[in-house]
C-alpha cells in the first residue's frame, strides 16, 4: 500500500525475516524480492496462511540486479535489507555477486531521503566488501550508522532471518552494517 512506509528485503527466500518484521512493526509494508519463483509462491502461501498477505507482507519474483527500476520508483522505499547475500565462495562464481556498485546506485535511487539500508552476513570478506562499496565508493551517498568504517554492535531489529537464527544457535559471528541515504545535492 502506497500510504505506508515500505521495507524491502532483497533475496527474501522463504520470508522468515518478512514475517518477523511484519509482527515487529505492523505499521509498515514488508516486500520480499526473490529470484526463485517456487520460493516466492511458498512465501506468499505462508503469508496468506498467517493473514498477512497483501496487507503487511508480499513476496515478488524478480531479479534485483535488473528489475529494481521497474519495481521501485525513486524515493519510495524507507529501508532495504540484504540478509546474508552472496554465498558465492569460488572465484569463478564472483560474477554472481549481488552487492555491487550498480545495485548500490539503485538502492540509493529507490530510498527516500534519510532512508536506510542494512547488510547482515556471517562471512567477513563479504562484510568488508560491502563496507568498501558503501564507504569508499559511495561516501557522498551513504553515511555509516555505526560511525566511519565500523560495524553495528547488534541487530537493531528483533526480526531474524533463518540464517541469523542458525548463527545465533551455533555461536557464529554476524557482521552487521547500517547506512543512511544522504540526499544528492
Amino acid at each position: 500500500p502506497e500510504d505506508r512506509p515500505l521495507e524491502v528485503e532483497l533475496g527474501s527466500a522463504e520470508g522468515v525475516w518478512l514475517f518477523e518484521r511484519a509482527t515487529e512493526d505492523p505499521t509498515r509494508f514488508h516486500l520480499g524480492v526473490e529470484i526463485r519463483e517456487l520460493i516466492v509462491d511458498k512465501a506468499n502461501a505462508e503469508a496468506r496462511r498467517r493473514g498477512l498477505f497483501g496487507t503487511h507482507v508480499r513476496s515478488v519474483f524478480a531479479n534485483m540486479s535488473v528489475d529494481m527500476p521497474r519495481l521501485f520508483p525513486a524515493g519510495r522505499v524507507s529501508r532495504f535489507f540484504l540478509n546474508f547475500p552472496d554465498p558465492w565462495w569460488k572465484s569463478k562464481q564472483q560474477k554472481r555477486r549481488v552487492a555491487e556498485e550498480g545495485l548500490i546506485s539503485e538502492i540509493h535511487r529507490a530510498l527516500l531521503p534519510g532512508g536506510e539500508v542494512y547488510v547482515n552476513t556471517d562471512i567477513f570478506d563479504i562484510a568488508l566488501e560491502s563496507l568498501l562499496l558503501f564507504e569508499l565508493e559511495s561516501p557522498e551517498r551513504f553515511e555509516n550508522l555505526a560511525g566511519s568504517w565500523s560495524f553495528l554492535k547488534a541487530n537493531p531489529f528483533r526480526a531474524m532471518s533463518r540464517r541469523d537464527q542458525q548463527c545465533r544457535d551455533d555461536g557464529s559471528p554476524v557482521w552487521r552494517l547500517g547506512f543512511r541515504k544522504i540526499p544528492l545535492s
